[in-house]
């Protein structure tokens, strides 16, 4: 029988997915539980998947760190992809947040042309 209390890879993926866009943002757990309504604590039980996010409340969030609600999602069926950003994710993030516009959309077709096949 499934657990309905216990979080899911998924619960943990979105977790992750929530603080890397938070750093990338450039926001601490307090700063953004501010722009919610709620606690620092809430955003740490959110990030570790100890407490689901609704999907009101991850709406509010993609809006704050200026997201689609679908960028919470990719990966997500990957089973290690709930183990979190790492400080080097989380250092090319905030590298990455600190480019210019354009300079952001250069790297990013760099990068899917580097992706293909």
């Amino acid at each position: 029988m499934y657990d309905t209390k216990a979080a899911s890879h998924i619960d943990k993926s979105v977790g992750a997915k929530i603080k890397l866009g938070r750093l990338m943002a450039g926001l601490s757990r307090e700063k953004l539980g501010v722009q919610l309504g709620i606690s620092w604590q809430q955003i740490q039980k959110y990030e570790s998947g100890a407490n689901r996010v609704s999907a009101g409340r991850l709406h509010q969030i993609a809006q704050i760190l200026g997201r689609e609600i679908q960028w919470f999602f990719e990966d997500a069926d990957n089973e290690s992809s709930d183990a979190g950003p790492t400080p080097r994710d989380i250092g090319m993030a905030r590298k990455f947040n600190r480019l210019a516009a354009d300079r952001k959309r250069a790297l990013e077709a760099l990068i899917d042309e580097m992706q293909r096949p």
